[in-house]
């Protein structure tokens, strides 16, 4: 898949610093939940192996990425990954600015509304960054005929041929990516999805411009449209988690009351208002991060 994930980078200290860092082991399974670089990830259900760590460079920082898969009868179900970077506190303005270039101007995935993209939200201050994409793509076209000449598999193309894994028609992607100038530690998080293997439809059309689940034809597939809506905004829920745990400040905090506004049917607007109600209790110290936690995957799930 094509990685923005060289360049998006979402950063969060947990409350729980203490508490121990997941070990990972390559090619073992995990579940429900890791932590890396003192970040917890919640994971979506069902078994994901940890396939492989690599490291990159950007300009003159060291990237840092761990990636997961899904797998259900030889079908991908999903696929997790997560970058780390610190510019090692010398030279944090100049990492928040080249960080910042890329998510405002790369030409091939940034932090405005492409066609591909279902839905953008995106705070730019300073050398700070703070976005959250939700897309569809093709995983052939992304894996073997990217637009971008320098995107890399992360290992992924290798890890499918040696298991004999079948690429679902289309994904859907949700990214968060976060940088605070002040903290100068960065990481990114990227979900991807087969909307078949989480209660979608079968999907009809297998190419980027084609699919139902592109922004230009999804108002013709209302359930399409509703799944697509509620996993954005499960994934948003995510992101606004995360915010809160590393204290990002209110005026820095994505607004996603729009996304909440464009889920009308009853049973979408009970979920998001449980969950609202839930943030608004963590937000003003009722609920700690594990009371938090729990009682917000029993509403997700």
């Amino acid at each position: 898949m094509k990685l923005l994930l060289l360049f998006a980078v979402f950063f969060t200290f947990l409350s729980e610093v203490n508490a121990a860092n997941t070990k990972l082991r390559k090619y073992e399974k995990y579940s429900n939940q890791i932590k890396w670089k003192n970040v917890k990830f919640n994971l979506p259900k069902g078994e994901w192996v940890y396939y492989s760590k690599e490291r990159f460079n950007l300009q003159n920082f060291s990237l840092g990425c761990i990636n997961f898969i899904n797998i259900q009868n030889k079908i991908i179900n999903g696929s997790f990954t997560s970058c780390f970077i610190t510019s090692g506190g010398k030279w944090r303005q100049a990492l928040g600015a080249e960080l910042r270039n890329e998510w405002q101007n790369n030409k091939y995935d940034n932090c405005n509304l492409r066609p591909e993209y279902f839905y953008v939200k995106a705070i730019f201050k300073g050398a700070s960054s703070n976005c959250f994409v939700s897309r569809h793509f093709d995983p052939n076209k992304e894996l073997y005929f990217p637009d971008d000449p320098s995107a890399t598999s992360g290992g992924l193309k290798k890890y499918i041929k040696d298991n004999s894994l079948i690429l679902p028609k289309i994904m859907l992607g949700f990214q968060s990516v976060y940088y605070s100038n002040k903290r100068d530690k960065a990481i990114s998080m990227l979900l991807e999805i087969n909307p078949e293997s989480y209660g979608a439809k079968e999907t009809l059309f297998e190419t980027e411009e084609s699919s139902e689940y592109h922004r230009i034809h999804i108002n013709n597939y209302s359930l399409k449209k509703k799944f697509f809506e509620e996993w954005t905004k499960k994934m948003s829920i995510e992101h606004s988690f995360l915010e809160n745990q590393l204290e990002a400040s209110n005026d820095f905090k994505l607004d996603f009351s729009d996304l909440n506004a464009s889920i009308p049917n009853e049973n979408s607007t009970g979920f998001i208002n449980e969950l609202n109600k839930l943030i608004e209790l963590y937000k003003s110290g009722v609920l700690n991060t594990e009371e938090f936690e729990k009682a917000k995957k029993k509403i997700l799930n």
